[in-house]
């Protein structure tokens, strides 16, 4: 395995595993997280982005948001933009089916 595999390997695990919690949290919240600007009114702290009230799982999506942007900044620094975009596209279309995300149908 080349190093550059295994850097890819590792930001793939980490936006993976924090992207999938933020997925289970967005249902939870009933939020269609992938909407135009619902990701920016869940940072804000805007709980009336909600259509089901959890405010718990509301807290944690917010952290785990700010967690995916500071991993993503990683990726983009270690692999640069092609391939952090290739391994969130990968991510968004695995959990789009399971969770109805919103946003547009992938391509």
């Amino acid at each position: 395995m080349t190093r550059q595999d295994f850097g890819r390997r590792w930001h793939e695990a980490q936006l993976g595993s924090v992207d999938d919690e933020i997925a289970k949290l967005s249902f939870i919240c009933g939020i269609p997280l992938l909407d135009t600007g619902v990701v920016e009114r869940v940072v804000a702290g805007d709980e009336g982005v909600c259509s089901r009230k959890s405010p718990e799982a509301f807290r944690k999506l917010r952290g785990l948001v700010g967690m995916h942007y500071k991993l993503t900044n990683d990726s983009l620094q270690a692999l640069g933009p092609e391939e952090t975009a290739k391994i969130l596209a990968e991510i968004r279309g695995r959990l789009q089916p399971r969770f109805k995300l919103g946003g547009a149908a992938p391509q």
